[in-house]
């Protein structure tokens, strides 16, 4: 039996190994074939793309020169660290406030004067970093 399987084995690998038989003159190459009329649509390429989130919604800007809000009550405008400092009119993105932070102490100044525990607790109350460490009072 294991010579059979063997032999079979050999047998699949020489006609794996065997080049195609030649076409006979004046007829074209495989390559120079015409392509299909139509190719099939792929449906993930055909789907629009995702829709970028609407001004105060979760995921889109706020603040800015025109001061925009965040329209769920659970978002606040976050901004990069020090952008309510350095940039006048600053924008942002709404993002959800976190609901449980840890409690290490590594003070920052948030864009309202105040000082809070850490970025986390800042971002619970609504409010995005101008500075590490504590406020100047």
């Amino acid at each position: 039996m294991l010579r059979s399987l063997a032999a079979a084995g050999l047998a699949i690998l020489a006609a794996a190994c065997t080049p195609a038989p030649a076409k006979p003159a004046g007829e074209a190459p495989a390559s120079a074939e015409a392509p299909p009329a139509s190719y099939p649509v792929d449906e993930a390429v055909a789907e629009e793309p995702a829709k970028t989130p609407d001004i105060g919604e979760r995921g889109g800007m706020c603040g800015g020169i025109a001061g925009f809000q965040c329209k769920n009550a659970n978002d606040y405008c976050a901004m990069a660290p020090k952008a309510c400092v350095e940039i006048a009119d600053a924008a942002g993105v709404c993002a959800e406030k976190p609901v449980m932070c840890a409690m290490d102490y590594r003070p920052v100044c948030g864009c309202d004067g105040k000082t809070y525990g850490n970025a986390c607790g800042a971002a619970g109350a609504g409010v995005s970093v101008a500075a590490e460490g504590e406020c100047a009072e």
